[in-house]
């Protein structure tokens, strides 16, 4: 029988996003290189896929494969002479890149720029700006030797990007003009590598920059990416496709490869065979189907892609725990932010992908990021490239008058992790809301102290929490049931927090089954007031249903001993609870 690590097994590359120290430290390494030979049929390749899908190694292997020294050496001498070389070659003896005749021609051949993103999560505008010309000038700095070849205008201009004093404009240009440095020095195109291209939009959009970001970035792109003599290859990592409008506009020759659209399905996270393969080298293959089930989810073209970062913490962890590595990594702000602040909007259909009931949607895989508070369609396609949630059936329908795809596709939860992730969204929006401690003491009365002193709690909880908008809307009951649960999830370690369960005759909005049964169960049914209807009568009507369609029978059957009825009816803010 199978468990834990064997001796002397190779390291799991956690955390690791050099393909250098990964390779020449032998750690275990999935082989995605064929992605090379792709990307040597396009010029300009935009790759998005969500955060630790091993975006930034395949680019890191890229780099080393294309490299002829401008990225990759480190020898500071050489540097000064411009006696720029690399041989970087043994690092894909094996890989099945080099099997490959033809692709491997264009190994060490081309001068890279290689350049990463991800870590511009600024606050205000100058800090970003600030962090982007830092970025650029470490570029200027570490290739003096192209001046050789510089006139002197030029020579001024270079020396002001190299110090950090350029020009908004000069900036702009500044990736353009050293590839044409690059160029006359090396007699040969350059390719350029951007990692994480739409972090600094991201945090401009959620740190009120945006319109600045986004004009030093589409002015940027533009400039190195459209009708530039002195580009190679253009290679763009990122988690959304930004709109063409706003960042890529005029850009035609724009490949995508997309979680919505995908061309290399297999070549970010790990498919079904490499799973298996890992986990027998490790000792864990009897363990299988419990990794399937938290971690696998994601379909492209047909094949089914684990999430690599949970399956790579899952192996290298000695208890082989299940719980949630991929979502407690990162904040995704962004996707916290549009849910709390737009749950009206989305409530329906998010309620329905909980529960596992279809949801079909036709979005644009490209996210407008001026319009994600007005249309519903960019956020679930934003939340589909974070990876929060899959593209069931996908079917690209047509495009918009930017050329940008427009896709039908069913939204469904991805695996059991993710499930989980929904649940401490709302419940981290409730507590920033409504305060930790008031939101203990509420759910303290409710399972096992005084029932009117819970409704006291919770009506002012509404009052104060929950916006006029939201609970006199279309979807206003559905909102209030969102609105409990996300209170109710404190219960998880004492209770089943069930949502429209199927118990007696119906479905019940919300019972609590305790997983002792000495503890009080609870069963709660909402009400929305009709014009001329009272809150209490519409609260009476609550629960007169639980009753009726015998919501109880769930709880007598785990022969639960204390059952409490709460028939909730509303109108607005204001509501009325009726307890039996």
């Amino acid at each position: 029988m199978e468990s834990g690590f064997k001796v002397n097994k190779r390291l799991l590359p956690i955390g690791i996003d050099s393909f250098k120290e990964l390779r020449e430290k032998e750690h275990y390494f999935v082989d995605k290189s064929e992605l090379i030979c792709d990307v040597l049929t396009r010029k300009i390749f935009l790759i998005t896929r969500p955060r630790r899908f091993g975006k930034t190694l395949s680019l890191d292997m890229m780099r080393y494969f294309f490299d002829n020294g401008v990225s990759t050496c480190d020898d500071f001498e050489s540097r000064i002479k411009g006696e720029i070389t690399a041989d970087n070659k043994y690092l894909f003896d094996g890989l099945k890149i080099s099997d490959d005749t033809e692709a491997m021609k264009h190994q060490g051949k081309y001068p890279v720029i290689f350049i990463s993103f991800k870590e511009i999560k600024a606050g205000k505008w100058q800090d970003c700006y600030e962090a982007l010309k830092s970025i650029i000038r470490r570029i200027y700095s570490q290739n003096e030797y192209v001046l050789k070849y510089a006139y002197e205008d030029e020579k001024v201009t270079y020396e002001k990007v190299k110090a950090g004093e350029s020009t908004k404009v000069e900036l702009e240009q500044s990736l353009k003009n050293i590839m044409e440095y690059f160029y006359r020095y090396f007699k040969q195109k350059a390719i350029l590598i951007i990692d994480e291209y739409d972090q600094p939009i991201i945090s401009g959009y959620c740190n009120g920059y945006y319109p600045e970001v986004v004009e030093v970035i589409r002015n940027m792109l533009s400039s190195a990416l459209k009708t530039n003599d002195y580009l190679e290859k253009g290679i763009l990592t990122g988690v959304t496709r930004v709109a063409k409008e706003s960042v890529f506009s005029g850009l035609n020759n724009l490949y995508m490869d997309s979680m919505l659209l995908p061309v290399n399905a297999d070549k970010f996270g790990f498919t079904e065979e490499e799973v298996k393969e890992m986990l027998k080298y490790y000792g864990k293959s009897e363990n299988y189907e419990d990794v399937k089930l938290w971690y696998n989810g994601y379909k492209l073209n047909n094949i089914e892609i684990y999430n690599p970062w949970s399956v790579l913490n899952y192996v290298e962890d000695k208890k082989s725990r299940l719980i949630s590595y991929w979502v407690n990594t990162g904040s995704d702000d962004l996707i916290r932010e549009l849910l709390k602040d737009n749950i009206e909007m989305v409530v329906d259909n998010l309620n329905k992908i909980i529960k596992g009931e279809p949801a079909e949607k036709e979005i644009n895989e490209a996210v407008n990021f001026n319009s994600l508070d007005k249309n519903q369609d960019y956020i679930w396609s934003l939340m589909l490239q974070s990876g929060y949630l899959k593209a069931g059936n996908a079917e690209e329908i047509g495009k918009d008058p930017q050329g940008n795809g427009l896709i039908k596709v069913n939204l469904e939860m991805p695996n059991r992790e993710l499930s989980g992730s929904y649940e401490s969204m709302v419940n981290s929006w409730l507590s920033e809301k409504v305060g930790k401690s008031l939101v203990e003491t509420m759910l303290q009365q409710l399972t096992e102290g005084s029932i009117e002193e819970f409704i006291e709690i919770f009506k002012r909880i509404v009052i104060e929490s929950m916006s006029t908008y939201d609970a006199t809307g279309q979807e206003a009951e559905k909102y209030y049931h969102i609105f409990c649960l996300g209170l109710f999830i404190k219960l998880k370690d004492k209770y089943h927090v069930k949502s429209e369960l199927e118990t007696g005759l119906g479905r019940s909005d919300v019972i609590l089954i305790p997983k002792s049964n000495k503890k009080r169960g609870i069963i709660i049914e909402f009400k929305k007031a009709k014009k001329v209807q009272t809150i209490e009568a519409a609260a009476e009507v609550a629960i007169q249903q639980i009753e009726e369609k015998k919501y109880d029978v769930m709880l007598k059957e785990h022969e639960v001993k204390e059952i409490v009825k709460l028939g909730i009816g509303f109108k607005g803010k204001d509501c009325e609870i009726l307890v039996k």
